[in-house]
């Protein structure tokens, strides 16, 4: 086995693209080669999701700028992609109250 075409690891960014992947995977808006295409899978999404706020909480104050950018920039983006993805698939959702879902103050586990 060689390990000069691996992918590198212990890159914190590159980490959280990895996870960040599989949220835009379940939403469906990445395929992966040769595997059969597969639906929208919003409970998978809102796990991942889930994963990276958490991953935001117990990293603060611990990262770089930049790690703290790109942390930021999935997280936002998948919230986006899976508000439309929920607004899709079951149309304007009136309990909603037009919130989000994802705020802190919204976390059952606080």
């Amino acid at each position: 086995m060689t390990t000069s075409s691996s992918l590198p690891s212990g890159e914190f960014r590159l980490f959280l693209q990895k996870v960040a992947m599989q949220g835009f995977f379940a939403l469906g808006l990445v395929e992966i080669p040769g595997a059969p295409k597969s639906g929208i899978n919003l409970g998978m999404a809102r796990s991942v999701i889930g994963d990276l706020q958490m991953l935001k909480e117990r990293t603060e104050g611990n990262l770089d700028e930049g790690e703290r950018q790109t942390l930021d920039k999935y997280l936002s983006d998948l919230q986006l992609q899976y508000l439309a993805a929920e607004k899709n698939d079951s149309g304007e959702k009136e309990e909603s109250g037009g919130q989000d879902d994802f705020s802190e103050e919204a976390d059952p586990g606080k």
